[in-house]
């Protein structure tokens, strides 16, 4: 028996592509790697002359890096591989670096005056950089 009522397959046909390519989307989406949060927060403590690590799940301290060369952190950058922080000194002209898997600081880097606040790390995570300020001191 033919029909000429084409309505029943075309709607039949639209919806297996609907499910087709929400099947698509889902399986996508699988593949896709779930974004994570670094599990430590790096907090920079300029009295002591240390960074503190700060597990992000419980809120707790877990640890206390001691910064040996220049004195007063204020910045710090994490890498997008979380292997590394950079802090930034005021009243230095140097960059920590600290191996996070450690916590130790592993380089000392020399750059302009007081790299403090503005330490950044680029996207791709290979190059530090640090807005350089002049201090300015009044008396």
């Amino acid at each position: 028996m033919y029909s000429n009522n084409s309505n029943g397959n075309g709607a039949a046909s639209a919806r297996g592509f609907v499910a087709l390519c929400a099947m698509l989307a889902m399986g996508l989406g699988l593949m896709a790697p779930p974004a994570e949060a670094q599990p430590f927060a790096y907090v920079a403590n300029c009295d002591s002359d240390s960074v503190s690590v700060i597990d992000t799940a419980t809120n707790m301290v877990v640890a206390t890096i001691p910064i040996p060369v220049g004195n007063c952190p204020l910045g710090v950058a994490v890498t997008p591989d979380g292997k590394h922080a950079y802090v930034g000194k005021e009243f230095s002209s140097n960059v920590s670096v600290i191996e996070t898997a450690t916590n130790t600081v592993v380089a000392t880097v020399a750059v302009g005056a007081a790299p403090d606040y503005g330490v950044a790390v680029t996207a791709e995570g290979n190059t530090p950089t640090s807005r350089i300020k002049a201090p300015t001191m009044s008396r």
